[in-house]
């Protein structure tokens, strides 16, 4: 076995003093064996230095959330529809269309004819004949009195035209076969009555007469004398009011002259034979 030269061996120490690995003295690190002759020396592997302790990562604040828009918020925030009413919700379609189906429509396009009376009665007449026609300081027209006076409706059609004036105060007017006798102008209560040819209009003066005898009266239409729209007919089916809203016979000609007294011969009592002038 072959000795390691004395030099070689501090060179070796030198060299590990050199590296920390211990040096001359006491409390040295045992020299190593040396290797034996002819094997290779694996140079010494230095110890790594520690690695250096990872750095705490430094506190990130969170970033505040983006304001909602109003409409999310307002979406967010209502009142939501309790699960119970969800069925009350579902038929109210069907429960409004059940409802719009049941109300009478409504009345559309031009006053009829006995709405129009009424509101002319209401304005002219009630004053003297009552609300209701039961008479005042003009005669009763209620409970069938209209009737038993103008049997016809022409003849009453002439009186509220031309007034007691017109027939002549102390004259009698109307059906002479009524009971009790023909009525005479100006005597009820000393009172006359108005003229009203030349304050309504034709259209106006056939309305009230009509409320008069159908509606204060109880005049049934029979026949063909109601038309489809609720307008009042000739016996022969034709409109006592032309195009113009005037007053005309079956034949189309004035029904009323110009003081309003009848173009036509009527019999006391019948329907006026039309086309048959008046004598009057």
């Amino acid at each position: 076995m072959t000795e390691v030269p004395e030099h070689l061996l501090k060179r070796s120490r030198d060299r590990r003093a050199a590296l920390g690995l211990g040096g001359e003295g006491g409390g040295e690190a045992a020299t190593p064996a040396a290797p034996a002759a002819g094997a290779e020396v694996e140079p010494a592997t230095p110890t790594a230095a520690a690695k250096p302790a990872a750095a705490a990562p430094a506190e990130v604040e969170p970033t505040p959330p983006e304001p909602l828009p109003p409409y999310v918020e307002a979406a967010l925030t209502r009142k939501r529809i309790p699960f119970w009413a969800m069925p009350v919700l579902a038929i109210l379609p069907v429960w409004a269309i059940l409802y719009a189906g049941s109300l009478s429509p409504a009345k559309v396009g031009q006053v009829s004819q006995l709405d129009l009376g009424a509101q002319v009665y209401a304005a002219r007449c009630a004053s003297c004949h009552g609300g209701g026609g039961g008479g005042g300081v003009g005669r009763p027209l209620a409970g069938g009195e209209v009737l038993k006076t103008f049997p016809d409706i022409e003849s009453m059609l002439e009186f509220v035209a031309i007034g007691s004036d017109g027939i002549g105060i102390g004259n009698g007017y109307g059906d002479p076969n009524r009971e009790g006798g023909q009525h005479i102008a100006g005597s009820y209560n000393g009172n006359k009555m108005p003229a009203f040819g030349e304050v309504l209009t034709d259209t106006e003066l056939f309305a009230v007469v009509r409320h008069e005898r159908e509606t204060l009266s109880g005049e049934k239409l029979e026949g063909q004398a109601a038309g489809p729209d609720g307008t009042r007919l000739t016996s022969n089916g034709k409109p006592y009011l032309d195009a113009a809203g005037q007053l005309v016979t079956p034949d189309g000609q004035p029904l009323l002259d110009a003081s309003g007294k009848l173009t036509i011969e009527i019999a006391q009592g019948s329907p006026a034979e039309p086309g048959q002038p008046s004598g009057r």
